[in-house]
């Protein structure tokens, strides 16, 4: 990796203070016309990366001859050692060996940047690049500081013997110890209700737990965020309250053919539920099922369930709706009709047909009565015609 441009930057920018007291970049320098920098005093880095220390040096004399010596403090460990345009690994503290390198093809160029493999949280402390020639010597000091981004939060729910819901956010991997924020769907932080704790693991990460505690039938949805100070970075998810839906609500119709077709549907539930039909014995009905399971408006799943019944069925159907987290559940029975209903309509018309046929007859004797009457009168009628004759 080049870092001439970078190099050149920096030793442009050395000269324009040659004259004046500096106090930036390349601080802590023997006067004179041999400078020492590094682009930043403070690094943060991830586990596992790989870190580059950008620094820098300026010599008006022989800078070909030049020595360079990387070193930690707090006590002092040798890290990396140039001399005699040579590296050097005789004293070399044993974590370095064979994952620290310099760049040396550059060194004459100014270029004394560390390069340091596999980062561990044991590699946080502060490094001290000592660079001296002929003419005069310098060093720069650079904390670097070794963090790690965690997992994503996973998420367990219970509920308490109050009957109240607790919701636990949990992540391990974290390098210094996180923040957690919660926040509700409205987006309202809801952080002081919460609980946290937190515990080192061996590797020296931190496990984060945090939990919060909601009223009996809460739902609705949360956000869990962790947050990294060291890098200004976090993860967060979001959880969904497992939640009772709405009571079923049980709904038929009779198909042409005779078919009695029940209908269940709810709105609310979180997570997906297990719908079943049974009947009047508590026995499965799965012949004819159909169930449906969408978004609703609440942020829960709606269902929607359809029972096909044969011809002629009659009799009590159940429609369950159960919520495997909470094992809880809701049901609604409907009473089937059909056959009866069948049967009484065909009385209803046999007693129809009867009762039409005696009002015939009724009408019919009535009016032969009313004939004969008449015949009779004018009988009696045309008897007394005769006698006055």
């Amino acid at each position: 990796m080049k870092y001439l441009n970078s190099g050149m930057n920096c030793f442009i920018f050395l000269l324009i203070h040659l004259v004046t007291p500096y106090q930036g970049c390349c601080a802590n320098t023997v006067p004179g016309m041999f400078l020492v920098g590094c682009d930043s005093d403070r690094i943060p880095i991830k586990v596992g990366e790989d870190l580059i220390t950008p620094c820098y040096f300026y010599s008006q004399y022989e800078p070909q001859l030049v020595s360079v010596v990387w070193e930690r403090l707090g006590p002092r460990r040798l890290v990396q050692q140039y001399l005699n345009n040579a590296s050097r690994h005789g004293q070399q503290d044993p974590a370095y060996q064979n994952r620290s390198q310099m760049f040396e093809s550059e060194i004459a160029e100014g270029n004394v940047s560390l390069r340091l493999n596999n980062m561990s949280l044991s590699d946080t402390g502060t490094y001290r690049v000592n660079v001296s020639a002929n003419s005069s010597t310098g060093y720069k000091d650079i904390h670097v500081s070794v963090g790690a981004m965690g997992h994503p939060p996973r998420f367990y729910s219970f509920v308490t013997k109050r009957n109240h819901s607790v919701l636990i956010c949990e992540s391990v991997g974290w390098y210094p110890a996180p923040s957690v924020t919660w926040q509700s769907r409205s987006g309202r932080n809801i952080t002081k209700y919460s609980q946290t704790h937190e515990k080192d693991s061996r590797d020296g990460m931190v496990r984060v737990r945090s939990a919060i505690e909601f009223p009996t039938g809460s739902n609705g949805s949360y956000t869990c965020s962790i947050w990294n100070p060291l890098f200004h970075q976090g993860t967060s998810a979001n959880y969904t309250l497992p939640s009772l839906g709405l009571g079923p609500h049980v709904e038929s119709r009779v198909t042409g053919s005779g078919r009695s077709v029940l209908t269940c549907q709810s709105s609310g539930w979180n997570p997906t539920p297990e719908v079943s039909w049974h009947n009047e014995l508590g026995h499965p009905v799965a012949k004819s099922l159909q169930t449906e399971l969408s978004p609703s408006s609440d942020g829960g799943v709606s269902v929607r369930s359809t029972l096909r019944l044969e011809a002629g069925s009659n009799g009590n159907y159940t429609c369950i709706i159960w919520n495997p987290t909470l094992k809880q559940g809701l049901s609604h029975r409907f009473t089937v009709l059909t056959s009866r209903y069948k049967e009484i309509r065909s009385h209803w018309y046999a007693v129809g047909a009867i009762v039409s046929a005696a009002i015939i007859a009724v009408a019919a004797v009535i009016k032969a009565k009313s004939f004969i009457r008449q015949i009779k009168k004018e009988r009696k009628g045309h008897s007394a015609y005769s006698t006055a004759e």
